[in-house]
């Protein structure tokens, strides 16, 4: 359908993978009504931040006929099914960050279910057959180094350049001959920080293992701003740091209500390190 372009801008990762398909999932149940959630000047500096990325590696069974039989349109189906579930609890994530001219705010924009583009990209791919040994699960799973490139074939596209930009991007990749799955995750840093993503995953497995409700094992979670800080300018406050390039180190168009940011990512590689034995003498 696709080449792994469209999952990723880098040289390296092109060669990778292939879009296979490209749907929406959202909510479900379907929030009635559009919301609308503010950023507050704790959210507000991250609005240029590229977005948090997150692989998952799964190995599973190799496909015994060579005929595609190793349950990976099964197990996507069973993951957009528990999305959609997730979602209904976590709507900032199946929305937009959008720029309200009127009143020079940042704002999550959760959009009604009658929307045609409402909900998640969710991107099906599949690792090419000369990138099999690249892409084989344990040696991305393992501890040497690999190119960032390998990782990044992984995890959807999310154009956080400009607003309005999506909140979240969902891939799932076919690996090695079907012997692994990745699911790879972007999300916008304005919308969720490091804990409000694990918190999200926790949610959606829950929701994978044992079906829906999520809420029969998890709560539903808060993302009421005000709920959290009791600020009487906090607005005014956010407003003035989405303003301030001193602050943020970006530039607003208040016409079209673009936001800019420096794009490009120094070529590095990533690899785990073990330490073994009496680490205290270590000094960060």
């Amino acid at each position: 359908m696709g080449e792994a372009a469209a999952v990723s801008g880098d040289a390296g990762a092109r060669a990778r993978v292939r879009v296979l398909a490209v749907s929406r999932v959202a909510p479900s149940p379907a929030p009635v009504e559009r919301e609308r959630v503010g950023l507050s000047f704790f959210d507000t500096p991250w609005v240029v931040l590229p977005p948090i990325q997150r692989v998952f590696l799964y190995e599973t069974a190799a496909a015994a006929d060579g005929g595609g039989g190793d349950g990976f349109a099964a197990a996507v189906e069973r993951l957009k099914g528990s999305l959609a579930a997730t979602l209904a609890l976590y709507l900032p994530l199946a929305g937009k960050l959008v720029y309200v001219e009127e009143t020079e705010d940042v704002v999550v924009d959760c959009a009604a279910a009658d929307d045609a583009d409402s909900g998640v990209a969710f991107v099906e791919a599949e690792a090419e057959d000369a990138a099999a040994e690249a892409m084989d699960v344990r040696r991305l799973a393992g501890d040497e180094a690999h190119d960032v490139a390998a990782f990044l074939a992984l995890v959807p596209e999310l154009d956080t350049r400009a607003l309005p930009a999506p909140v979240l991007s969902v891939q799932a990749t076919r690996l090695g001959g079907g012997a692994g799955l990745a699911l790879g995750l972007s999300v916008h840093h304005a919308v969720a920080d490091g804990r409000a993503v694990w918190q999200f995953m926790e949610a959606w497995s829950s929701a994978a293992r044992v079906g829906s409700p999520v809420t029969k094992s998890l709560g539903a979670p808060h993302y009421r701003r005000e709920m959290a800080i009791p600020q009487p300018d906090g607005g005014e406050l956010a407003r003035h740091m989405l303003n301030n390039d001193n602050v943020c180190n970006f530039a607003r168009n208040k016409t079209t209500g673009v936001i800019g940011r420096p794009a490009g990512a120094p070529c590095m590689l990533r690899g785990t390190v073990v330490v073994t034995g009496d680490c205290s003498a270590i000094v960060a």
